[in-house]
């Protein structure tokens, strides 16, 4: 027995001589909390498409379900079925690593088109790969969607300290730090088909972004679905009132709640879907 061995042993023949019982925690486990960001990537075949992942990104939650075969937000998904027409466009506002976009391909059909939005570049560089990988009709924008565009946001660099997963980082709305990213405004877009579904999840933006696609929005009466950041609501003085009021500015309703902050709105029964 070695010197540290032998020490140790003692120490708990003492604690135990004094009714203390010593229990040996084991620590989380590192990659978990200490993942850090690199280019390396890794392929994956699953039955929901082709992806490129981050290799060293193991604590991702989106990646991880991805890599085991399973839709992330599969209710989310499940919604869209619902709603997306073969030969219409579906909008993915924060597309990630564009499994959702691929899923909605599928929805639209070969004469439908996905646009898949992505304000992180590292991120969207992943999703241009993977969207080449698996569909003709998804088209990737790079950039934030927001309530204008031709601005300049700018989106963190991730430490995963305080989110392991990429999809958990959004723009800086507050200290204004990072990687500089322009600005879209979806109302600035010319779209060659009506739209049957819009997603947002932008991680505090989703407001801004429904915005600028106001027109849009009043002219396709398309079904949506957007993420309420509760996590976020502090930190950038959120207030769900004001997604409230939008939703009936703009003649929609509250039809449905997944996942206790995600949000189905649908447009009046007085207004009819194009």
């Amino acid at each position: 027995m070695n010197l540290k061995r032998e020490m140790k042993q003692k120490l708990k023949q003492v604690l135990g001589r004094l009714g203390i019982q010593v229990t040996r925690v084991r620590p989380e486990r590192p990659e978990i909390r200490k993942s850090k960001k690199t280019d390396r990537l890794s392929f994956y075949e699953t039955t929901t498409g082709r992806y490129y992942l981050p290799t060293d990104a193991v604590g991702d939650g989106i990646a991880n379900a991805i890599k085991s075969d399973l839709v992330f937000d599969a209710p989310i998904v499940e919604v869209a079925k619902r709603y997306i027409r073969p030969g219409t466009i579906a909008l993915d506002v924060g597309s990630n690593f564009g499994q959702m976009a691929v899923l909605m391909s599928n929805m639209v059909g070969e004469n439908g088109l996905v646009y898949a939005f992505e304000a992180d570049d590292f991120v969207y560089k992943i999703l241009e790969m993977n969207a080449t990988c698996n569909s003709k009709n998804i088209k990737t924008i790079f950039g934030a969607v927001h309530d204008k565009g031709g601005e300049t946001l700018h989106f963190p660099i991730q430490d995963f300290e305080r989110f392991s997963t990429y999809g958990s980082y959004g723009i800086d709305y507050v200290h204004g730090r990072g990687r500089p990213v322009p600005t879209i405004a979806i109302d600035d877009i010319n779209f060659s088909m009506p739209i049957s579904f819009m997603k947002v999840d932008i991680q505090g933006g989703d407001l801004l972004a429904m915005k600028g696609a106001a027109k849009t929005i009043a002219k396709y009466k398309m079904p949506i679905i957007f993420e309420y950041e509760y996590l976020f609501e502090d930190e950038l003085n959120l207030s769900f009132q004001e997604y409230v009021d939008f939703v009936r500015e703009s003649g929609y309703y509250f039809a449905k709640v997944i996942n206790g902050q995600n949000f189905l709105v649908l447009p009046n029964e007085s207004v009819s879907l194009k």
